[in-house]
């Protein structure tokens, strides 16, 4: 009984909804081929950061530590120890006055801290890029000085109930800046003024001294860093947009005001 009344609403739905349907479609005109192009060129346009960046990521995080020269694990430090040759391609147009320390962080799971040491005065910089590629954050010598320092960055909407409390709850150094991450991955690609070849020693111990640490590992050992090279990764096509499935736009968040 119970079925023949389904199949009955079933019917009587139709009736009523079928014409208004139909003729929705046939209100809604086609569009043409202009207007497809247009719709694609934009949808290439709106992807087209997201894409690029994990693909940068894949190929700069699937690298043993040291190397690579500005690849290795996420959430470490990758430091180069000289300036970039003639043929370095991992960053468009290296600047020749500085040298590089870049890493990923994944805030896939927690919060990473990181922190820098006293650079006693010498300008550096670590820009903090989302997979959009803005640079959403940029510590250094003209925004927070050159002392040492720590910085928390948090992934988009994790724990608002720590939003004013999350220093003293994990017990961090006073000082400690929060930075807010619009994306689960971040790229930073930091810099600090080298004064020719000569001046390398000093600069490379100021990139000992950066630091990445998971938010639930502070105060404790470091770990030793796990990486596991992913075979599958391609490392030799150059990093632009190609045909990939669009994973990131699963986890970065709708860019703000599109």
């Amino acid at each position: 009984m119970k079925k023949k009344n389904r199949k009955s609403l079933a019917l009587l739905l139709s009736i009523l909804v079928g014409p208004a349907l139909a003729q929705m479609a046939t209100a809604l005109p086609a569009i043409t081929e202009q207007e497809a192009h247009a719709i694609g060129v934009d949808a290439y346009i709106y992807v087209y950061s997201l894409v690029t960046m994990d693909v940068t990521r894949k190929q700069l995080t699937n690298v043993e530590p040291g190397k690579g020269n500005l690849g290795g694990p996420m959430n470490a430090f990758a430091n180069a120890p000289a300036f970039p040759a003639a043929d370095f391609k991992a960053v468009v147009r290296p600047n020749f006055d500085t040298l590089y320390s870049s890493a990923y962080l994944d805030l896939t799971k927690e919060p990473m801290v990181v922190s820098v040491p006293d650079t006693g005065g010498r300008y550096y910089l670590l820009p903090m890029l989302d997979m959009w590629t803005d640079v959403f954050a940029s510590p250094g010598w003209r925004t927070t000085g050159t002392q040492a320092g720590n910085f928390v960055v948090v992934p988009l909407g994790w724990r608002p109930d720590l939003r004013y409390r999350l220093i003293k709850e994990f017990k961090l150094p006073k000082g400690t800046q929060r930075i807010d991450a619009p994306t689960p991955y971040v790229w930073i690609i930091g810099r600090t003024k080298t004064d020719g070849p000569p001046d390398y020693d000093a600069v490379h111990k100021i990139q000992v001294g950066l630091k990445i640490t998971p938010l639930s590992e502070w105060g404790k050992s470091p770990k030793p860093i796990e990486v596991k090279i992913d075979p599958s990764v391609d490392m030799k096509t150059p990093r632009r947009f190609r045909s990939t499935r669009c994973r990131p736009k699963s986890t970065s968040p709708t860019r703000p005001n599109f």
